[in-house]
């Protein structure tokens, strides 16, 4: 049940992105470039996020959580020394990596 969870919040995302792609990339604090980069918005935060939740919940098999598992789990992981190489918003990117390690875990609960 909590691994559905974690691939209805994924879409849920992937919509917000889809539909609402100035808004997503404000909240990522990202700026899109024109219709390109409005585009690529779309497609990372909209099309791959419902893809991987909709993936999660047709198939529904413990290969295709862990692999959606994985996906958030390495981008938590992947934030926090961005704190120290990028110089980081450390209260932004903390919470950023706590709903990618939540989302993550969520997931998990599917792989096994």
């Amino acid at each position: 049940m909590w691994s559905y969870l974690g691939a209805v919040v994924t879409m849920a995302l992937g919509i917000f992105g889809a539909i609402a792609p100035r808004r997503a990339a404000q909240f990522v604090s990202i700026e899109p470039i024109g219709g390109l980069g409005l585009s690529e918005v779309r497609a990372t935060y909209g099309g791959l996020f419902i893809a991987l939740g909709a993936v999660c919940l047709v198939v529904n098999t413990p290969p295709v959580y862990l692999t959606a598992a994985a996906a958030w789990l390495g981008a938590a992981v992947m934030r926090l020394p961005s704190l120290v190489v990028d110089r980081g918003s450390f209260p932004r990117a903390i919470g950023g990596a706590v709903l990618e390690l939540t989302i993550g875990l969520l997931l998990a609960t599917g792989a096994v």
